[in-house]
Formats: structure tokens, C-alpha cells, sequence
């Protein structure tokens, strides 16, 4: 790790300090060699002081005990008809995995609690057909939970719900990981399973508003079934004041840490606010942006400005942030007097690049230009003059292009940089 990565990493320790997050642990999960690291995971957020609820499926465990005793099942994830059998083979198994968990979390010194916090009724008849012992959740007791959680206890939230008779139900792991940050005012939940969610959506799009998750989630029908399951909820769940919930393959490396602590993070977002946002430069982003060139400055790929330059022409400059850290700015600086606008420190930070960051800045630089008023954006360019032509500028030798006094710079300076024009 480098020290731009943690500083990276502490721009999110006071957002997430004293807030809860909801982890929602497949039961495939639990059975994988994964799961050592999950736990380490889980270590690190509550000694930031980040307060965890576990919630966990059980489909692996049921399916797996059931083939054990030869029983057929009616249904494994809490979603269908769950029969008597069913039931009986379910119990089981989320007790057995109840116990197996409580062990794990004791080897990483974490303090936890079994809370049966669910209340339900029997979900009935569903297209006709009875679902039995399948239930519906009614409410989270969320004062419960909130105990454990002012004790510093881990709460451990299993997929079994109760009705006011006492009998219980089978219900769903990830609406369950819905209702209990809905009731909780989590901040986040992640869901946490074998697969790999980029791989089974579109790689383009990591993070996605809670309204075209339903979009998505109408036009591909063929989905599988627990990645639609925690699209569905997570878009509800955003609706209802969680304002993220991540999808996080667990074979990806420091999974939940990487997800957390990094902008672009390695699963798939659903997100109830502005995410990303292209806005002007104000003069607390001085400090962000002059740290953001550094490296291009490094290898030349941008004209050194100091911190006092950059603060001198603060109005000039426009910025990218993603989840309110600066990832990439460009400046449009004007000379009226020729009714000109010139394009210059255009810089995505690494790690950011080829999530079209750059041509959002230079859509707004253009935007920038037209309130100017000015009918044309040029640019001097040395490494990024091939970016420039495909965002449509052109490449001239003609120097009246130029404002005379940076004109003049071009001619002394010696850098040879190309000159490229755009008309706004």
C-alpha cells in the first residue's frame, strides 16, 4: 500500500465512524475459504467503531442437509412453498450454522448475539398456491437489535421469523437484510456471495440508482436468481433510506474492505443519491486538486502549477467527485479580450480512468465555454492529444488560434505541445 492509498482510505473512516452497516453473508459464503477473510473484515469496521448486524442465508446448508437425509425439499431460499419437511430440514440447518457462526466470530474476538427479532406471518396463498410455512416479515424489533448494538454486541441475525402464535416461519435472507437496516437507519448494506455479480451484469455499469435496477431487473428476466433477489431488495431498501447497498463477489480479495474503502471498490452499487457528481471547483478543493496532479506533473504529462496558482484561478477549475472524493478536474481559463477559452490540467486520477470520468470533464469544460461566450475551446497538448481527437478536437498549425500572450508562451517554453481546437 502506498500512502495515496491510505489517504484514500481515511477519506472514509469519519463518514463511516459511528454509523451501521448490515452484512448479509450467503450461506455458501460461510462454507467457503472465504470466510476467514470475511471475518478479519468484519474485525477491522468495529474497531473503526462501525456498527455491524450480521444477517445470513442458509440455502447451501438446507440443500446440503437435505440430500444428507434424503429428504425432499419444496424450496431452499425462503421465496416459495416451504412444507412441513422443509421446514423441519431448514430449522436444522440454520441452527447448526447459528452455532458454527457464533465459534467464528469468537476466534476474531468479536462479541455476538442471536437475536430473534423477526416478526412474521405466513406469506399464504401466493398465485394460488399455499406457501405454507413460508413467511412474510411483519417487523424488525429493531429495539432489540439496538441493544446489542449500544452493549458493543454483533448482532446475528438468522433467516427464521415468528408469528404471534410462536411458530415459525421461513424467510427470505435478503429481505431480511432489507427490513433490518430499513428499521435500523443503516447507512449501508452489503451483500456478500460466491458469485460474482460484475459477471453476471453489464461491466460497464458498477453503480446504479435504485430506478434502473427495476428497469434493468424488467428487461433481463434470465438473471440469476440470488443476484435479482439482491437487486430487488437493494433497490427497495434504497427507497426506504438506506442510501447504499453494494453486491460483492467474496472471492475478490479483502472483499468488504476493498468495497468500502476505495471509490471505485470491486462489486456493484445500488445508490439512492447523486453518486457522482461534476461540479465547480470551490478553494477547500485546492489542497484535493494539487495532490491530484502531482503524478501527471511527474511524467510530464501536465505543466507544474503551484498551490497558490491553482487558488489564484480556483473560479477556472471544474471537478469529478465520486461518493465526495475528487477523482479527476480540468480548468477552462478565458481570455475575453479574443473571446477565447483554452482547456488545460484535464486529469483523471489512476484508477479511475476508462469510466468515461474524462469526457464528462470535457463536456463541462464546454459547457463552461459557451457561458463564456467564446465560439471556440483550444487546447496545448503533448501526451493526451490522441484523447483530445476522439472527444472531437482537431489538431491546427495555425498559431492565430492562439491568444497572443499564450502564444508567446508556446513559442518559449519548449515543450512542443500540439495545438487542438474545438468548436463549442
Amino acid at each position: 500500500m502506498n500512502f495515496n492509498d491510505l489517504r484514500a482510505i481515511l477519506q472514509y473512516v469519519p463518514q463511516f465512524r459511528g454509523r451501521t452497516f448490515v452484512i448479509a453473508l450467503d450461506g455458501a459464503v460461510i462454507d467457503s475459504p472465504d470466510f476467514s477473510n470475511i471475518l478479519l473484515d468484519l474485525a477491522v469496521l468495529r474497531s473503526l467503531n462501525i456498527r455491524v448486524v450480521l444477517v445470513y442465508g442458509a440455502a447451501a446448508q438446507i440443500t446440503a442437509l437435505g440430500e444428507r437425509r434424503e429428504t425432499p425439499l419444496s424450496n431452499v431460499d425462503g421465496t416459495g412453498i416451504t412444507d412441513e419437511a422443509t421446514l423441519e430440514v431448514s430449522i436444522d440447518a440454520i441452527s447448526r450454522l447459528s452455532n458454527a457462526l457464533m465459534q467464528s466470530l469468537t476466534t476474531v474476538k468479536l462479541k455476538a448475539a442471536t437475536a430473534n427479532a423477526i416478526h412474521a406471518h405466513p406469506a399464504g396463498i401466493v398465485k394460488g398456491i399455499d406457501a405454507r410455512f413460508t413467511g412474510t416479515i411483519e417487523r424488525i424489533d429493531a429495539g432489540v437489535l439496538q441493544s446489542f448494538l449500544d452493549q458493543d454486541i454483533l448482532p446475528v441475525v438468522p433467516p427464521l421469523g415468528f408469528d404471534a402464535d410462536g411458530k415459525t416461519l421461513r424467510v427470505n435472507s435478503d429481505s431480511v437484510a432489507r427490513e433490518v437496516a430499513t428499521a435500523l437507519g443503516a447507512a449501508k448494506i452489503l451483500f456478500l456471495s460466491t458469485e460474482d455479480p460484475r459477471a453476471s451484469l453489464d461491466a460497464r455499469e458498477r453503480n446504479w440508482s435504485s430506478e434502473s435496477v427495476l428497469e434493468f431487473l424488467e428487461a433481463h428476466p434470465d438473471l440469476p436468481v440470488g443476484i435479482a433477489s439482491k437487486l430487488k431488495n437493494g433497490s427497495i431498501a434504497t427507497r426506504d433510506g438506506v442510501t447504499r447497498v453494494h453486491l460483492i463477489g467474496s472471492r475478490n480479495d479483502d472483499a468488504i474492505l476493498a468495497e468500502l474503502f476505495s471509490n471505485e471498490g470491486v462489486g456493484v452499487m445500488v445508490y439512492s443519491d447523486a453518486y457522482q457528481k461534476v461540479r465547480p471547483a470551490v478553494r477547500d478543493d485546492v489542497d484535493e486538486i494539487h495532490l491530484l496532479i502531482h503524478r501527471a506533473v511527474e511524467d510530464e504529462q501536465l505543466i507544474e502549477r503551484s498551490r497558490s496558482e491553482i487558488l489564484e484561478s480556483i473560479e477556472d477549475y471544474i471537478v469529478v467527485e465520486i461518493d465526495q472524493n475528487v477523482v479527476g478536474c480540468v480548468a477552462v481559463h478565458p481570455y475575453p479580450d479574443e473571446m477565447k477559452a483554452e482547456l488545460a490540467c484535464l486529469f483523471v486520477k489512476k484508477g479511475h480512468t476508462d469510466q468515461g470520468y474524462g469526457s464528462l470533464l470535457i463536456e463541462a469544460a464546454l459547457n463552461r465555454t459557451r457561458e463564456l461566450g467564446a465560439p471556440t475551446l483550444f487546447a496545448l497538448s503533448t501526451q493526451a492529444a490522441g484523447y483530445l481527437e476522439k472527444e472531437g478536437f482537431s489538431v491546427t498549425k495555425d498559431l492565430s488560434e492562439l491568444p497572443d500572450s499564450r502564444r508567446e508562451k508556446w513559442q518559449s517554453n519548449g515543450r512542443n505541445a500540439l495545438i487542438l481546437t474545438r468548436t463549442v
